[in-house]
């Protein structure tokens, strides 16, 4: 299994470097290792926000922090903290949440948590837009002013589909480790050569390491077309106002490269 420093080393020889690096957390005092060790973390978080990668996509249940005063958590506005208007309900983001994906309805084994309908167990489920509910990710504090993230959203009893926190590249398919080692190299070029013509062309490189992470990726799931045709559009589809909600499948990042 590939570890942090085999993608290191992996990076440093696709950039010509001669010397490899023996750790990184700490580092082992090597100007390539110490390098390394600044720019490991924010690579990671810019490629994982620039797909929906099945590697790094967790699914779990929000715990509530918010609610609107009249709402049947929060009725007479007392019993919970009162949510930013107009949203019905605040959630504590995960720690570990990189970029929120969808945020959905709970099931049961008789239907909708949020008690929208009820199915047959025996029946495919079929929800409308796939799922996908509004959400707005904000700043909120805490019951001791302490600075947190939530998750709003008007959906009560909801769960969170997002891209986690996860450097460990066990846990990464190879095509991501991949596209994270030419990442990774891109980035490395000007903090130990400042080769410019060697920079651009690592960034070239490892944007066609991208998009064929994120083509094999996208292979490997269910495909969808986001498109909306014109005469959906004028008919309103796309507001969440009109239960149309295909921009909440939030949009890819894009990698911000050096130089």
């Amino acid at each position: 299994m590939a570890t942090q420093i085999d993608l290191v080393n992996r990076a440093l020889l696709q950039i010509g470097a001669r010397a490899q690096v023996s750790s990184i957390t700490p580092s082992d005092g090597s100007t390539a290792a110490d390098a390394a060790s600044v720019l490991f973390s924010p690579t990671f978080q810019q490629l994982a926000r620039a797909a929906n990668w099945n590697c790094l996509r967790n699914q779990a249940a929000l715990s509530l922090l918010q609610a609107a005063a009249g709402a049947p958590e929060n009725i007479d506005g007392t019993s919970l903290p009162v949510t930013a208007s107009p949203w019905l309900y605040g959630y504590a983001l995960p720690s570990d949440c990189l970029r929120v994906r969808q945020i959905l309805p709970q099931y049961t084994g008789t239907g909708l948590a949020s008690t929208l309908t009820t199915f047959n167990n025996l029946a495919p489920t079929i929800i409308p837009n796939g799922g996908a509910v509004p959400f707005a990710v904000a700043y909120s504090t805490d019951g001791d002013g302490n600075p947190i993230q939530i998750i709003l959203t008007n959906l009560s009893n909801a769960q969170i589909v997002y891209t986690v926190d996860c450097e460990n590249p066990t846990m990464w398919d190879a095509s991501f480790q991949a596209a994270f080692v030419s990442s990774l190299a891109a980035f490395l070029v000007p903090a130990l050569s400042l080769n410019l013509p060697m920079m651009q062309m690592s960034i070239q490189v490892a944007e066609a390491a991208i998009a064929r992470a994120r083509a094999a990726d996208g292979n490997e799931g269910v495909t969808c077309m986001d498109h909306l045709p014109d005469w959906l559009v004028a008919r309103g589809a796309g507001n969440w106002v009109t239960g149309y909600s295909a921009a909440y499948s939030a949009p890819y990042d894009n990698v911000a490269w050096p130089g």
